[in-house]
Formats: structure tokens, C-alpha cells, sequence
């Protein structure tokens, strides 16, 4: 979600300098697409430009006819991008599918919700957006949670408000159906957060990977010569304390990814044991599989009862020939991306198995 955040700094510089704004998002598809629903593309009237809706082929297209096609309110615009034998392929996208794209004016109303927005994603809240796809009020748009006092959140109604927050809990889009008008309920979790325990030098091309994909990335260490700001300039955070505090510290949350690399035995040794007894997303251990045996072997004898080791991931990374602390890097990124990957559609699949769009 880099793409996100990097729009809300952009509308809120437009607005601080009382430019106008326009937002495109995709709201639906058929058939294949290049980018989900929900990617979404911010314009200025002096021209700029943040983030995208496809692979780059129809930006150009939205952006020159966009201000034109909503003089009169909100629309959604449908993008074919078929190959097809007699259907051309006007914007050189070649994916097969049908685009649906909302374009919309940014009011006062809009910006207000942005700006939510960008708290709730500081605060690490699980967020949730409804559009109206059809109907008078289409493009009309709620934010959930609502901030106090938010009359306009509250025009949704209790149907929408309830829907809002069963997504936003379940971290999976849908559809809704509401007295002949349709709904797009988007959604919108936190930031991934990424917990490096170990401040040691290869830590930091993993620190780079991370934020590149617009990770938050903590880094903790007990060693206080290591775990400093100005070794990890690019980090969100860096705590150092000793072992034993350093999970309380890092007030770590069950959606959070934990890599346990700090090259000390002991100090992996109480870390690993206490990230086993949490339900984290993804929890990898680097080093050679004897040596995690040895660790594993010492916390069970010291803990006396059974360890939950179907999350641990280790040896920790991909398989991709890793030998330098760049390669691993990416191999251990490349793991936590595949298992949030997999838990991410799971819970898209329990959704859509439901009849009635409940997660089960």
C-alpha cells in the first residue's frame, strides 16, 4: 500500500495549496487486469500525477479526458482492454479484461475523508471505504471508522456502517446490494509492519527491501552500539533495550511480520521463545537448521511445554541460491511476501465462499 500513502502526502500538499484534484479509482473488473480493485490514481489541474490504475498504458488516456467527463458530477468509465480479433487494443494493455473506473472531482467532503485516512493509517487502524457504484448518490463515498462528529459517515446507515465494519475486520473487499444501489466496500488495512530482531550489518539491505515495498520496519537489538537511528536511517523505528524487554517494547500485534537475526545464541533463544507463543503473520529464524534445533531444543527444555513451530519459518528465506546479505535479504523477503501472499487469499476465498458475503 506505498501507492496509498504516497497519494494522501500528494492530495495533502494539493490542498494545502488550494489545487484542485481529481481521483480516479478502479472499481471493478471483468476479466483480467493488470491491477486490483481498489488502485487508484490522483490528478491535479496543473497536470501532475500520483500513482496508477493500470501498468501504465492508460493513465495518459483517464488523465486527458477526466476533467472534461466530470463537469457534471461523478462518473465511471469502462476501459476495454481486449485483444480480440476486430476490438484493437486502444491502450496497448493487451489484458483481456473490462475496467471499470470511477472518476471523481475531490470536494471539500472528499479531502476530509483523506485526510481520516492518513490518521487512521498512522494509527495503524484497520479501515474500510463504501462507494456507491450506481444511483443517484453514485461516487458518493463513507470512511469507516468515522471520525467523531462525522454526520456525513453517518448518512451511510446502519446496513452500510455494519458491512463497513465487518470488512474492514476481515481485511477483505466485497459487493453490496442495498436498495437497488451497489455498493463497493473496500478494505483498507494497515500498513505491514515488519519486526527485524537484530541490528547487525546484513539487517540493513533487509531494512531497504522492506521499506521499498512501503513497509513500516522496526528494528531492536539489546545491543546498544548496534540498534541506533543513524546505522538505520531508513527504518520506522529502533529500539534498543535489553532481551527481555524487547518484545514489550516493540509492541508487537498478531498482523505483524517478526525476523529473529541477531546472530547471538542467547539472545535468539529468548526472542524465538517469546514469538512462538504469539499468532504472528509470518515468523522466520535465521541460520543453519542445527543451529535452530539447538535454539528450539534449549526453549522447550526451558519452557517445559509444547512449542507452536507450523509458523516458524526456518531455514528463513526463499531458495533462491542466497549467499550475500543482499540476496538473503530479498530471499527472506520474498518469503514474507509469498505467506502474507497466501493468507491474504485464503481469507478472499472463505469471503466469496460465503452465500451470503459474511466471512465464515
Amino acid at each position: 500500500m506505498r501507492e496509498l500513502d504516497e497519494l494522501l502526502a500528494a492530495h495533502k500538499v494539493a490542498r494545502q495549496s488550494r489545487e484542485r484534484c481529481l481521483l480516479a479509482t478502479l472499481v471493478k473488473v471483468e476479466g483480467s487486469s493488470y491491477r486490483r480493485v481498489g488502485a487508484r490514481m490522483l490528478m491535479t489541474a496543473g497536470g501532475g500525477r500520483t500513482s496508477a490504475i493500470s501498468g501504465g498504458c492508460l493513465e495518459a488516456e483517464i488523465q486527458k479526458k477526466a476533467w472534461w467527463l466530470t463537469e457534471q458530477g461523478p462518473v465511471i468509465q469502462q476501459y476495454r482492454t481486449s485483444t480480440e480479433e476486430g476490438l484493437g487494443m486502444p491502450y496497448g494493455l493487451g489484458c483481456s479484461g473490462t475496467l471499470h473506473v470511477l472518476l471523481k472531482r475531490v470536494s471539500e467532503d472528499d479531502s476530509d475523508w483523506l485526510e481520516s485516512l492518513g490518521r487512521l493509517r498512522t494509527d495503524r487502524t484497520y479501515a474500510a471505504l463504501a462507494t456507491a457504484l450506481t444511483g443517484p448518490a453514485i461516487g458518493t463515498q463513507w470512511l469507516f471508522p468515522a471520525e467523531q462528529n462525522n454526520q456525513r459517515a453517518m448518512q451511510a446507515g446502519a446496513t452500510v456502517q455494519n458491512a463497513l465494519g465487518r470488512v474492514a475486520a476481515q481485511a477483505t473487499s466485497e459487493y453490496l446490494q442495498l436498495d437497488g444501489v451497489e455498493f463497493f466496500l473496500e478494505a483498507l488495512p494497515p500498513r505491514q509492519r515488519l519486526i527485524v530482531f537484530g541490528a547487525g550489518d546484513d539487517a540493513k539491505p533487509l531494512v531497504k527491501f522492506a521499506r521499498l515495498l512501503g513497509w513500516d520496519v522496526t528494528i531492536a537489538d539489546g545491543r546498544t552500539h548496534l540498534a541506533t537511528e543513524a546505522r538505520f536511517p531508513e527504518a520506522t523505528s529502533v529500539v534498543a533495550a535489553p532481551p527481555a524487554e524487547l518484545a514489550q517494547r516493540c509492541a508487537i500485534r498478531g498482523d505483524d511480520a517478526v525476523v529473529v537475526m541477531t546472530h547471538s545464541f542467547e539472545q535468539d533463544q529468548a526472542l524465538l521463545g517469546a514469538m512462538l507463543a504469539k499468532p504472528l503473520r509470518y515468523l522466520g529464524q535465521l541460520g543453519p537448521r542445527q543451529r535452530t534445533r539447538e535454539l528450539l531444543a534449549a526453549i522447550a527444555s526451558e519452557s517445559g511445554s509444547p512449542l507452536a513451530l507450523d509458523r516458524l519459518h526456518s531455514p528463513i528465506g526463499l531458495d533462491i541460491g542466497a549467499h550475500t546479505p543482499e540476496t538473503i535479504a530479498l530471499a527472506i523477503i520474498a518469503e514474507v511476501q509469498s505467506v502474507l501472499s497466501k493468507l491474504d487469499l485464503a481469507g478472499v476465498a472463505k469471503t466469496k465462499a460465503s452465500a451470503t458475503g459474511v466471512p465464515a
